[in-house]
């Protein structure tokens, strides 16, 4: 369910006309130019104007602190030569304040890095609730920062490094949100331009603990951090600086996994998973382009949206086949379409706890309809689809408690009742209705309106998944409308 909508979404991506969300945005410290950052930026200028480094650490205070808990280590590892360092690191950054020292700041300009090595991160997490700064924002700020690193030195190999452990043990709420970071920005590294490098199991007990004796504030390494640290990254440095002449290191990966981040034994439909770089009916990046476009319009929505729609590529194509009607309603209604083409129920899950999606605002009405494609794409029992969806509207219940949702059934699928997808389908359709109370949750069941005398749904579903035209402006609209009149009260 993804060809239908690509167009729609990489247009939608790259055309954006909303401002910018704060971890993709580029800031100069509030623009106070007198600032001690700006300082510290000045300084590092200096450098940059006299011939740069072949290697370069960019980053907040856990990087900057290589001039201080790890000057020992600077001194005695990049002090010299090519391993000289360039330490970008400035205590207290965020994503948008790198973004802008390397763009309008051109921290990168002028000179040729052979390595660059980034770890950004954790005052995203650390400075900002997670309903004001989603694991999504920051995903987004450093495939910016990536972005902006490669455009401005092309050559140079990347070494990304998964943001530090934080926090005392393994459910520090910090650390978790640092480790979501970390599972999807991984999947930026190819392992031939940009590398990735987690040792972060070498700061931890067994149990997931993080030992004072390595990080005495549970935030920033102290001299052996930092000698653990140069272990790590000199494979990816000293085949930086051979220009290919060393075998290419491998990505290096941590071997501790928190299983309240990595899915172990439970149910999957039911445990948030993203679809970021995924293969197969994969996002590749159109899925991040609209994450950010949707972001990007929930920041400028001044806090209020009437209604959301939320599902798989169906809701997409409101986008598409249906945008008459969606251009129609929008004279009315504040629309956000959280639709993404080719969703089942975990993927919800991870952009409405994880994606800032249902964060930042609040609505009077959540659409939802999602199943079909745990059904298609990987054959669900209707048991494992309905607990997907039931996971879905407790997370609607708790991120937006003022609203209503209208549960849909998932759509009939195929040419006829016999048709095993849809048989599948109405069997969790049959659970799930028992989920509406009539007053949070609505049930709203049209199906029997895109089939025929026959049971077929080919003349408003030509591919028998998706509606055309006619069937978004004349079956699935005039159903929900009073609907949204009553909620709205327009």
């Amino acid at each position: 369910m993804k060809k239908a909508v690509l167009t729609t979404v990489l247009a939608l991506g790259a055309a954006s006309t909303f401002a910018a969300i704060r971890a993709v945005s580029h800031d100069m410290y509030g623009g106070d130019a007198n600032c001690w950052q700006m300082k510290r930026h000045a300084e590092k200028m200096c450098v940059v104007t006299n011939g740069g480094a072949k290697v370069v650490f960019i980053g907040d205070s856990i990087t900057h602190f290589w001039e201080g808990a790890g000057k020992e280590q600077l001194s005695k590892y990049f002090s010299e030569g090519d391993f000289k360092m360039l330490d970008l690191g400035v205590s207290a950054d965020r994503t948008e304040h790198v973004l802008w020292r390397i763009d309008e700041g051109k921290e990168l300009d002028g000179y040729e890095a052979k390595c660059i090595l980034l770890m950004i991160g954790t005052n995203n997490t650390g400075h900002f609730p997670i309903e004001k700064e989603s694991p999504g924002d920051t995903i987004l700020g450093i495939r910016e920062i990536l972005k902006t690193i490669r455009a401005k030195q092309p050559k140079a190999t990347i070494v990304l490094t998964a943001i530090f452990p934080r926090g005392a043990t393994a459910d520090d709420s910090q650390r978790l949100r640092n480790e979501i970071v970390n599972r999807e920005i991984q999947k930026f590294c190819d392992g031939k331009t940009i590398f990735w490098c987690d040792f972060n199991d070498q700061f931890l007990t067994i149990d997931g603990k993080l030992s004072p004796d390595v990080f005495p504030d549970r935030l920033h390494p102290n001299a052996l951090g930092y000698e653990i640290w140069y272990s790590a990254v000199k494979p990816y440095i000293d085949y930086a600086l051979s220009d290919g002449k060393l075998p290419a290191p491998a990505n290096r990966y941590a071997s501790h996994f928190n299983d309240r981040v990595y899915r172990t034994d439970q149910q999957i439909s039911v445990f948030p998973a993203s679809r970021i770089r995924s293969e197969g009916y994969g996002a590749q990046d159109w899925w991040l382009d609209r994450l950010l476009a949707k972001r990007n319009q929930i920041s400028e929505c001044g806090g209020k949206i009437d209604l959301v729609f939320f599902g798989d590529s169906i809701t997409h194509n409101w986008e598409g086949p249906g945008k008459a009607s969606l251009d129609e309603l929008g004279k009315t209604y504040s629309i956000l379409d959280i639709g993404y083409s080719g969703d089942k129920t975990e993927n919800l899950l991870w952009r409405g706890e994880y994606g800032g999606e249902l964060d930042g605002y609040k609505t009077k009405c959540v659409m939802l309809m999602i199943g079909t494609n745990n059904t298609w794409h990987r054959s669900d029992k209707p048991e494992a689809i309905a607990a997907g969806i039931r996971a879905v509207l407790d997370l609607i219940a708790r991120k937006q408690p003022e609203a209503t949702t209208l549960l849909l059934p998932i759509f009939p699928f195929g040419a006829s009742d016999a048709d095993a997808k849809r048989v599948n389908n109405e069997k969790a359709n049959a659970i799930i209705k028992g989920y509406a109370d009539g007053k949070k949750v609505i049930w709203v069941d049209f199906n029997s309106k895109f089939l025929d005398e026959k049971g077929d749904n080919v003349a408003l579903m030509p591919d028998h998944c998706h509606p055309n035209e006619k069937g978004y402006a004349e079956v699935w609209l005039p159903a929900v409308l009073p609907y949204f009149k009553e909620l709205c009260g327009k």
